[in-house]
């Protein structure tokens, strides 16, 4: 029997930061609401320094025993993995079923010079039938050599395609996330507002009395929206390349975290070719695919190409999705009278509680239907 081999020993930190994100929400509760019940005495700030180190120390310790009870090997025929220590979990993946080894490196893993690997197989199971997620370059490189059924050894990339500076910046600048994070810094700007409960009456003041106040406020909220969009695209896609090698697309992107995830070409189902508001005036458009056992995976994780003018969609997928070739120019236009229907539903499903919350919030409620048209 193979020698079972552990993580490196960075898992550790990782299955650490793990443990205490699960943690996370119910430790700032202990830590937190102390400090929010009255002033900001010594005694409190010790106890909840304290409970912080607990919180630390558990997760610490809750990391250690997980990566002691980890292992893994390879055989001939498969992959195996066990974990656990009460309860004991062994997974044995055939090599022939392997389909893909998406390699991951987070911010924790680039600190200690790590990658994390996912095993895909064709089951589709959201982050991969084994999930390793601290492995040397070495151990890395084996694993792809055993799927290969070679020598590991450098392999000749086929055609590629990198999103250049310009293209990045055209690509964060007309992403337009604005349904996504607007909301989120709505609740934002409500939740500072009800910081310093004491001090409402001196606050009130500021709070928008007309529809023209009301109106800049949300504009404000645009554009803080817009910019958190820029900066997500420009952190998930920097440094976006495809490669099409043999029967698999591999894929690489990510500033912070660099990932790359190999998509089986025989797996892809349907490529979408998606414009959005911002960019339908430009002639410029973004390639999705539909993978089987993916379609609840976010559409930033399948992205083939996330900037592209829609005249070359054809000649990019010659290139790399010949398979799935088709050219979108060919598509005809709605007819005219279906612009109602695209214009007036969001409208009217937003103007109901617009109207409903005016009552309760004032000219805020203008928001909503500010969500509606950019979500």
């Amino acid at each position: 029997m193979p020698e079972r081999r552990k993580l490196h020993p960075a898992a550790m930190v990782v299955y650490s930061a793990s443990a205490l994100r699960s943690g996370l929400f119910p430790l700032l509760v202990i830590v937190v609401m102390p400090l929010l019940g009255g002033e900001f005495d010594t005694r409190g700030l010790v106890r909840a320094a304290v409970y912080a180190l607990i919180g630390l120390g558990i997760a610490g310790v809750a990391g250690y025993v997980r990566w002691s009870t980890t292992s893994y090997w390879i055989d001939e025929t498969a992959i195996h993995h066990r974990t656990g220590l009460l309860k004991r979990s062994e997974t044995k993946v055939p090599l022939e079923r392997v389909e893909g080894l998406d390699v991951h490196q987070g911010p924790l893993q680039r600190a200690f010079g790590v990658f994390a690997l996912d095993v895909q197989t064709g089951a589709g199971k959201k982050g991969g039938e084994v999930s390793l997620p601290a492995l040397a370059p070495g151990a890395v490189e084996e694993l792809r050599a055993a799927r290969r059924g070679v020598v590991a050894e450098a392999q000749p990339e086929g055609r590629s395609r990198r999103l250049s500076g310009r293209e990045l910046a055209i690509t964060a600048l007309t992403a337009g996330q604005l349904g996504v994070v607007l909301p989120v810094v709505a609740a934002l700007g409500q939740a500072l507002g009800q910081i310093g409960e004491s001090e409402q009456r001196d606050a009130v003041r500021f709070l928008p009395h007309s529809v023209g106040t009301a109106a800049l406020l949300a504009g404000a909220l645009l554009v803080a929206a817009w910019l958190l969009s820029i900066l997500g695209s420009v952190v998930a896609f920097g440094g976006f390349t495809v490669v099409r090698e043999a029967e698999r697309l591999r894929i690489r992107r990510g500033l912070v975290s660099r990932n790359e995830a190999t998509v089986p070409v025989g797996r892809v189902r349907a490529v979408r070719v998606v414009e959005g508001l911002l960019r339908r005036p430009f002639g410029l458009c973004a390639l999705t695919v539909e993978v089987t056992g993916y379609a609840n995976e976010a559409s930033v994780a399948r992205t083939v190409f996330p900037l592209l003018r829609v005249r070359d969609v054809r000649a990019f997928l010659d290139e790399f999705l010949p398979e799935l070739a088709d050219d979108p120019g060919d598509l005809e236009r709605p007819p005219a009278r279906a612009a109602r229907r695209y214009l007036l539903a969001p409208e009217l499903v937003a103007l109901a509680p617009a109207v409903g919350l005016w009552w309760v919030v004032g000219p805020w409620s203008l928001l909503a239907l500010v969500v509606a048209l950019y979500g």
